[in-house]
């Protein structure tokens, strides 16, 4: 059965709770409806109770496009699912690295080069890199909000980058192994860290009867996050090992203020393109349109743009009136629940 997650009155985590007990609290009012940012149902108590909790696993399978994660204690497991860090952060710098350069042949006005940009500070990651870092790092932040998590277990996958490339010095160099200090540094202070081999990960699954799924990018627990639960299982040793929950997260991609489209319009006219706002309206925000729910786009000639409210988010419609759009919330995480 499926746990709903329980918070003191004082935001304190506490154990999760089963869902009759859940509703027997709200409608005596004794507990109320709450939801983190990723979309997470949990409820807060509002009445004085005590802070006892039992020891509780986070398991996590980090990669290089999705995570595995998970959530056990040692009668069951409480919560699983995939997040998707993948971006095209390194494509993007390399087309705006290309405008400029385009810009400064041109007769036109420009920021001269400079060269007093160059030094990195200490700690420095490549920007896809530590985008995929800090939104792990953000998305970890609400489970320990909602999850008395005491016991942490991570697959530590080492790579030799120099070793590949045939290069002799730093064992263990890649910008991949460097991004985990950010992490572990994370963690370090939420509770008991352990890092196990991968080799390690796939024995106990063997151990426990799972198997894995060579499909990465599967909606599936047994793509990713079978690998967080046998990492709980390693800490905690879990008794009960049937799949209670899985959902997908990811971050939506948003088109951000440039100075103008790469390609320019009949004249030679570059138009300016993309904004974080749309017609009054922050993208991604949910709004009620005719009926329904969408999720709001772009802009052209003063109509909008709605998206499905979905994980796909795909687009329904351009020429949407703004004045017909009833603003709901604002969303920052797409949310798939698959169990």
């Amino acid at each position: 059965m499926r746990k709903v997650p329980v918070v003191h009155m004082d935001g304190t985590p506490l154990m999760p709770c089963t869902p009759a007990k859940a509703r027997k609290l709200l409608r005596s009012g004794a507990a109320v409806k709450k939801w983190t940012k990723t979309g997470i149902f949990f409820i807060q108590l509002t009445t004085p109770t005590s802070k006892h909790t039992q020891d509780m696993a986070l398991g996590i399978d980090p990669g290089a496009n999705y995570d595995g994660v998970a959530i056990a204690t040692k009668e069951q497991m409480q919560f699983s699912g995939m997040l998707v860090v993948k971006n095209r952060i390194k494509d993007k710098m390399e087309t705006r690295r290309n405008m400029r350069r385009a810009r400064r042949f041109r007769k036109t006005r420009r920021r001269p080069k400079r060269f007093s940009n160059r030094k990195r500070p200490e700690g420095w990651l490549p920007p896809s890199i530590k985008a995929k870092v800090d939104m792990r790092i953000q998305f970890l932040s609400y489970l320990f909000a909602i999850y008395p998590i005491s016991k942490i277990a991570v697959e530590d996958m080492r790579i030799d980058g120099n070793r590949l490339k045939g290069v002799k010095g730093r064992e263990y160099f890649t910008w991949t192994m460097e991004n985990k200090r950010k992490l572990y540094q994370f963690l370090e202070g939420r509770g008991d860290l352990r890092l196990f081999d991968a080799k390690e990960t796939a024995k106990a699954r063997e151990t426990l009867g799972l198997t894995k799924t060579g499909k990465k990018g599967e909606h599936s627990f047994y793509s990713q996050a079978v690998d967080g639960f046998v990492l709980c299982w390693l800490v905690i040793r879990t008794k009960r090992t049937e799949v209670t929950s899985f959902g997908v997260w990811r971050r939506p991609e948003i088109a951000r203020r440039q100075l103008h489209r790469l390609e320019p319009e009949k004249g030679g006219i570059r138009k300016p393109y993309g904004e974080s706002v749309a017609c009054g309206f922050r993208k991604n925000t949910v709004v009620w349109y005719e009926g329904n729910l969408y999720r709001t786009g772009g802009t052209t000639k003063g109509k909008l743009s709605l998206h499905s409210f979905d994980f796909a988010n795909k687009r329904v419609t351009q020429h949407a009136d703004p004045a017909k759009c009833q603003k709901v919330f604002h969303q920052s995480w797409f949310y798939k629940l698959v169990i």
